[in-house]
């Protein structure tokens, strides 16, 4: 009993300790975004840490100045377009890296990597001398072609995990059933690899919609993305439209996440990408 007396002060000063130090962690990754929102709709400051009266002025003035929309617009444009020829190359690729024994398959891993392992602005640059040659600068296709760059790897080691999962089994039952190649595909892989396609177009889509350097190098006037307008924001002075900026890169990531997460198990989403 004695003992007892003694360990529980000392139990409770653990859980107090590991309960500060998690809570003081949250609040470490939760400030930064927490005065982005305080920033993006604070109306009036006073004397006070936080506004005296909330409201959109941050969005009028971004939607005025700086032709929001179209920002919007132009980053969507670019980020499908990615998404899309990340997919196309993604699936054949993970397909035969998955289920056909290519020789050197580490060696291409690692090619494919490449890009994310080297200095993104070095990269950036290469890519911004080439596309300058054929005219590519300032082109929605050019920009999202540099970020393909970056997304594809996403898709080929998702894709090429997923395809290596497939359990041979149910592909020698559709051939014995009489499935040709086109029925086997549609009706038994199409269904078993649709998690892992869409969890390659989660990532590739929030790599793209948020990519700064590649696009820094590769937009002009009529492809301003968003995250290049909250740069070009901050530098113009315009803090509370870069914060309202910001808000918005974030709505559409979190809409597409919680709805893909609604419609699709968990634990299906979770082994799209194991081994990613």
């Amino acid at each position: 009993m004695r003992l007892k007396h003694y360990l529980i002060p000392i139990l409770n000063a653990k859980r107090l300790l590991i309960v500060s130090f998690l809570l003081a962690f949250v609040l470490y990754m939760l400030g930064p975004y927490n005065m982005i929102y305080i920033k993006a709709f604070a109306k009036l400051w006073g004397p006070d840490w936080l506004p005296e009266s909330w409201g959109l002025h941050a969005f009028k003035l971004g939607w005025r100045i700086v032709n929001i929309p179209k920002i919007l617009t132009n980053s969507l444009v670019i980020a499908a377009i990615a998404v899309l020829i990340s997919t196309l190359i993604g699936i054949p690729t993970g397909w035969a890296l998955g289920r056909r024994g290519v020789a050197g398959k580490e060696f291409l891993l690692s090619m494919f990597l490449l890009p994310r392992l080297i200095p993104p602005i070095a990269f950036a640059l290469g890519i911004a001398k080439t596309f300058y040659r054929i005219n590519l600068i300032d082109t929605h296709l050019g920009v999202a072609l540099a970020h393909v760059a970056i997304c594809a790897p996403y898709g080929i080691l998702i894709l090429s995990t997923t395809f290596e999962s497939l359990d041979e089994r149910l592909l020698e039952a559709a051939r014995v059933c009489g499935a040709n190649s086109r029925k086997t595909f549609f009706y038994v892989i199409l269904p078993l690899i649709l998690p892992g396609i869409l969890s390659s177009m989660i990532f590739t889509f929030t790599s793209s919609y948020s990519e700064f350097t590649l696009t820094l190098m590769t937009y002009g006037p009529h492809t301003v993305t968003l995250p290049v307008q909250a740069y070009l924001s901050i530098g113009d002075g315009f803090l509370d439209v870069a914060s309202a900026i910001s808000v918005i890169l974030f709505i559409p990531s979190l809409f597409i996440l919680l709805v893909l997460q609604k419609w699709l198990r968990p634990e299906r989403l979770v082994g799209g990408i194991k081994g990613a």
